[in-house]
C-alpha cells in the first residue's frame, strides 16, 4: 500500500520536472582535448530536434555566470529553443587572432572554431538540435570567435550575432564566407575594452565598428541602409542585401556591457570598470527577433520578406547615403611572431601613421550638427570636443524634412551627458 502510494505521489512529481527547464553540463572530444559546454533544454519542449543558439561567453567570464548574465534561457523557455554555452579553456577563447583574447600570447594552440562545430555535429547527431535552424553568438572575446566562424564556416549557422566586438583590419582581405552571411553587431559608444573606434591588440589591429559593419554589409552585398531609433541606441540596418542575407548594428549609448531589459546593483558596479549598462533595449531579445527570420525557410522567401513594422511613435527612420569610402592608412608591416628587440615588439601592432597626399586639406573637426552625427570619429588636433548630439531619454533623433537644424554652436565640455547619479550618496551641484 505505501509503495502504491508512494508511485502515485511520485507521478506528478515527475511530470513536473518533465515540464520544468533542463541545465546538464555536457562533454565532449574536440581536437584531441577534453571540452565541456552547458545545455540548457527549454521547458515543455516538444520532441525533435529544435532550433539552437550557441552563446560564446567573454574573455575571463564563466559559461554559466555567461548564461545568467544574459538570461537568454528565459526567451529559450518562451520560444521552445535549445543554448548551449561551451566553455572556453582557462575562460579564453582562440578567437582568430594570434593571442588569446587580444593580450595573452598563443603558448597551447587549439581550434576553438573547431570546437564550436563540434558542440553543434554532437546536438544534431543526438538529435537534439535541428541544424537548418542553428545559431551562433558571442561577448566580447566570444563575439571575435563568433566573427571568425561566420567567416570561415558560415554555411554552418544560419544567423550570427556579436555583442561588444570589431573585426581585425585583415579581415577585409581574409574574410571570405562561403554564403551571404546574416549578421547582427551591438557595440557601446562608451566601451573601454573594445573601443567602437577601433585599436591596436598584441596580434591584431582592430577596424572601427562602423567599418565592422560596413564589412558585412559589403560582404553581403547590400544597398543603402535604414537607421532608426530606440532606447540609448541607433539601428542601422541593411536589408536590402543578397538573398538570405541582412546585416543590423546598433549603437549602444553604454559600455562593454550588452543592454538588458533591466539593470541592478551589480551592473552598476560592474560599470566602473566596462562602463554603463544600459536598461530599456534587451540584446537577448533583438538577437532572437533577428534570429528566428532565418533559416527553415527557403532563401527566396527570406528575400522578399518585409520586416516587421515599427511602432510609427518610437521609431523614426530614414535612408542614408552609401558610406564614403576609407582613408587608405600606410601599409602595415607584418608582425613579427619573435621580436629581437624592444624597438620592433610592436612592429605591425601599432598603427602606422598615414601619410597625406599631396595637396590634401588639413583636417578639420566635424559639425556636432550633421544629418547623422557619427560617434567614433577622430578629432583634429585642438579641435572642440563634439557632443553625442541626438541621444537622449528618448533615443537618438534625427533632424526630419521641414525642420532646421540648429546653428553651430561652440562645444563646450561642461555640455558632455553625465552619467546617472549614484544611489549611495547626495548627487553633487552639476556644471550643467
Amino acid at each position: 500500500m505505501f509503495l502504491a502510494l508512494g508511485g502515485f505521489a511520485s507521478s506528478p512529481a515527475k511530470a513536473q520536472a518533465d515540464d520544468a527547464p533542463q541545465d546538464s553540463v555536457r562533454s565532449l572530444v574536440s581536437g584531441g582535448l577534453s571540452r565541456e559546454f552547458i545545455l540548457h533544454r527549454p521547458a515543455n519542449a516538444h520532441p525533435g530536434p529544435l532550433p539552437l543558439v550557441i552563446a560564446l561567453h567573454g574573455a575571463l567570464q564563466p559559461a554559466g555566470m555567461m548564461q545568467r548574465y544574459l538570461d537568454l534561457d528565459a526567451i529559450a523557455d518562451r520560444e521552445g529553443f535549445v543554448v548551449a554555452y561551451p566553455k572556453g579553456m582557462n575562460l579564453l577563447w582562440n578567437d582568430g587572432r594570434s593571442s588569446i583574447a587580444g593580450f595573452i600570447p598563443l603558448l597551447h594552440k587549439r581550434d576553438d572554431g573547431r570546437f564550436v562545430l563540434d558542440v553543434l555535429d554532437t546536438l544534431v547527431a543526438e538529435g537534439i538540435a535541428d541544424p537548418a535552424r542553428a545559431y551562433l553568438m558571442g561577448f566580447s572575446n566570444g563575439g571575435f570567435l563568433t566573427a571568425y566562424v561566420a567567416c570561415n564556416y558560415a554555411d554552418r549557422f544560419q544567423a550570427y550575432a556579436t555583442m561588444m566586438m570589431t573585426v581585425p583590419v585583415g579581415y577585409t582581405e581574409s574574410c571570405r564566407p562561403s554564403k551571404p552571411v546574416p549578421i547582427l553587431l551591438m557595440n557601446g559608444t562608451y566601451d573601454p575594452i573594445v573601443p567602437m573606434f577601433g585599436r591596436p591588440t598584441p596580434g591584431a589591429r582592430l577596424m572601427s565598428a562602423d567599418a565592422t559593419a560596413a564589412l558585412f554589409a559589403r560582404l553581403d552585398g547590400c544597398a543603402a541602409p535604414d537607421i532608426s531609433s530606440a532606447p540609448h541606441a541607433r539601428i542601422t540596418r541593411w536589408t536590402n542585401c543578397a538573398p538570405g542575407a541582412a546585416v543590423a548594428y546598433y549603437e549602444i549609448a553604454g559600455g562593454h556591457q550588452p543592454p538588458a531589459q533591466s539593470t541592478d546593483a551589480v551592473d552598476a558596479l560592474a560599470s566602473v570598470l566596462l562602463g554603463p549598462r544600459r536598461s530599456g533595449l534587451d540584446a537577448p531579445e533583438e538577437i532572437w527577433s533577428f534570429f528566428k527570420r532565418f533559416g527553415g525557410t527557403p532563401a527566396a522567401e527570406i528575400a522578399t520578406a518585409a520586416p516587421a513594422a515599427a511602432a510609427p511613435v518610437a521609431v523614426t527612420s530614414h535612408t542614408r547615403a552609401a558610406a564614403a569610402p576609407a582613408r587608405t592608412a600606410t601599409a602595415a608591416r607584418p608582425i613579427l611572431r619573435e621580436p629581437t628587440t624592444l624597438a620592433n615588439a610592436w612592429q605591425g601592432i601599432v598603427p602606422e601613421a598615414e601619410t597625406p597626399a599631396p595637396g590634401t586639406p588639413a583636417p578639420t573637426a566635424f559639425a556636432a550638427t550633421e544629418a547623422t552625427p557619427a560617434l567614433n570619429r577622430p578629432l583634429a588636433p585642438g579641435a572642440p570636443l563634439p557632443l553625442q548630439a541626438g541621444f537622449g531619454q528618448g533615443g537618438f533623433v534625427q533632424v526630419g524634412a521641414g525642420q532646421a537644424a540648429a546653428p553651430a554652436v561652440a562645444t563646450r565640455l561642461a555640455q558632455v551627458p553625465l552619467p546617472p547619479p549614484s544611489p549611495l550618496r547626495a548627487r553633487a551641484a552639476s556644471a550643467q
